[in-house]
């Protein structure tokens, strides 16, 4: 079957048009610039409007944060739900922290669960004794690390309408 006959056949699924990742990341920061410093905008608000699909958005962050944010000295950050460009350094740790939290618990997954059930064997293996020494200081780290952003003043916290529940009547 052709390509044209597989397009035209009912149900085919449609594959999006290549774009380039550094045209959507450009596209993406417009949408950050044109909405202002510190504004959360929803996954689905960016993809619409860039015209991208998940896939593509997620490439186009990789690229904002390797490339574009040095250039505008602005962060880019997943926040509360939504994403948005900031320079405010409480909403800067208070993201730092909740990354780096999950890292901190994946090493010690991986210490706990690949590494350290060996026992003595370890020693035997270098390299797993140097993964097991490195790690072991990173997590250091971040418990000195997550004792600093406790410094840091909370960024204001966004309320959230409560849910009212309907009272239904009985007969």
């Amino acid at each position: 079957m052709t390509r044209q006959a597989r397009a035209a056949s009912p149900g085919a699924r449609t594959r999006a048009a290549p774009v380039p990742t550094q045209h959507l990341a450009e596209l993406a920061w417009h949408l950050f610039d044109e909405a202002g410093d510190d504004v959360l905008l929803p996954r689905e608000h960016i993809t619409d409007r860039i015209h991208a699909t998940d896939g593509q958005f997620e490439r186009a962050k990789g690229y904002i944060r390797d490339h574009v944010t040095m250039e505008k000295g602005k962060a880019f950050l997943a926040y509360r739900g939504g994403y948005m460009i900031t320079t405010d350094p409480a909403k800067i740790a208070e993201n730092a922290s909740l990354r780096m939290r999950r890292i901190n618990t994946e090493l010690r997954r991986l210490l706990s669960g690949a590494i350290n059930p060996l026992g003595d064997q370890v020693a035997d293996y270098e390299v797993l004794a140097m993964f097991q020494d490195e790690i072991a200081h990173m997590t250091r780290t971040y418990d000195r690390m997550s004792k600093a952003t406790l410094t840091m003043p909370k960024p204001v916290k966004i309320t959230k309408a409560k849910r009212r529940s309907r009272a239904t009547a009985r007969t």
